[in-house]
This record gives structure tokens, sequence and C-alpha cells, in this order.
């Protein structure tokens, strides 16, 4: 990973898991994820996952070395299967995702 001088693209998104999901098979596809096409996306430099133990409500963190080159992975992963599989996990209407700017 870079250091944190880099001015890189951070995106910060919450979901929860739709009824009846287990966080088990959610850190397994956490892993196929990790290990998949987004390891040879230019830019690309980490995902972290978290859960709220308390409200269910999960984070994941994706940063890529530019906008432009997290822009260009939102244009892939709706065509990378490992993707949908996450999609059909997750409650769509919990979904929120926000876009940031590295400043120090």
């Amino acid at each position: 990973m870079h250091t944190m001088n880099t001015a890189h693209c951070i995106e910060v998104a919450t979901f929860r898991l739709k009824p009846g999901v287990s966080d088990a098979q959610m850190l397994a596809l956490e892993q196929k994820i990790r290990s998949g096409q987004i390891q040879s996306q230019p830019g690309y430099l980490g995902r972290e996952l978290g859960k709220d133990a308390e409200t269910g409500e999960w984070l994941m963190l994706l940063r890529f070395e530019t906008r432009a080159q997290m822009n260009a992975w939102m244009a892939v992963l709706k065509s990378a299967p490992e993707m949908k599989e996450l999609a059909a996990l997750i409650e769509p209407s919990s979904m929120q995702m926000r876009f940031f700017t590295q400043m120090a």
C-alpha cells in the first residue's frame, strides 16, 4: 500500500445483509472478491471490511490511487461475477456509498 501522503480515492460504503445471510457467507465472499478481478485493476490499493456488532451494519472501505481508476472499476464491477454475488447478499435499500480524497 502506498504511503499515507498519497492523495488517493476512498470509497466508503455501508450496508446491511439480507435476512438469512450469515456473516460467514459475507466473509467468504469478501475473500473471493479480494483475490478476484479487482486485483488486476490499475490503481487498486485495497479493501477493508468491518461490522457494527450492535446494529448489524457493515462498512467497506475501498482505495484506488485516483478517482478515475475508481470510476473505471465501478464500470467493470457491474460485470464481475463476484460483485453480482455480493449484490445478492446485500439489502439494496441499505446501501450507501460516498467517495473521498485522502488528504493526509
